[in-house]
């Protein structure tokens, strides 16, 4: 189903935009719309990205594995999500990640064609486009040039903060700590002892294969 275009104007790829811009994109392009139960997959890892997917309502479970598979990290979003936006073009137009509604999502879909249609119409939905692609690229740019720590425990912090698709929130490391300690460059028993003393500070939980960080901004 078409969705109610006045609605768009809530969202981040049309903040800023007038009425009457609106009311002409809405002769010419069709913005599809759709509501995903708990459980349903809005994209998968590797799957071909063709179309911009914006949840405006819901709650989503990103979760990006190593190319090895032997560590993954799962996130928490909240909507309003733009979902990979910056693989909808360029060299690798596939989804790196794999993300679930984990909530009733509502989901807008916009298609490649139509995309680039609203680039040719609209200036503001342009630069909004723009403006969130670059943000995120000038955000991994600068991951590798962040100092290694030789504090054990800012080693951890740093290795999930450079990984997470969003700097906030909750997170869940899943894997083993000999993996972890093989990441870091030190041994199991300093990842243990490191992770404990995290975990006396209320910062995270400390399970068999699992890390659960509640509010990454705290670390």
């Amino acid at each position: 189903m078409n969705y109610d275009f006045h609605s768009l104007l809530q969202l981040p790829l049309f903040l800023g935009m007038g009425r009457s811009e609106l009311a002409d994109i809405e002769q010419e392009v069709s913005i599809g719309s759709a509501h995903s139960r708990r459980g349903a997959i809005l994209a998968s890892e590797n799957e071909a990205c063709t179309a911009l997917v914006l949840v405006a309502k819901g709650t989503v479970l990103a979760s990006t594995r190593s190319d090895d598979h032997s560590y993954e990290i799962v996130e928490t979003l909240q909507a309003p999500l733009l979902i990979q936006p910056e693989h909808i073009f360029g060299i690798k137009q596939r989804y790196t990640a794999t993300f679930k509604a984990s909530t009733y999502c509502e989901v807008i879909r916009i298609e490649k064609q139509m995309v680039l249609k609203l680039m040719e119409m609209s200036m503001t939905f342009r630069l909004n486009l723009m403006n969130i692609i670059a943000t995120q690229s000038q955000r991994y740019s600068r991951r590798l040039w962040h100092q290694m720590n030789e504090n054990i425990e800012k080693r951890i912090i740093r290795f999930v903060k450079d990984r997470c698709i969003y700097p906030a929130g909750q997170k869940q490391l899943r894997t083993k700590m000999t993996v972890l300690a093989r990441e870091l460059g030190c041994s199991r028993l300093e990842i243990s002892e490191a992770l404990h003393r995290l975990e006396e500070k209320q910062l995270l939980i400390v399970k068999r294969t699992i890390i659960e960080i509640p509010m990454l901004q705290l670390l």
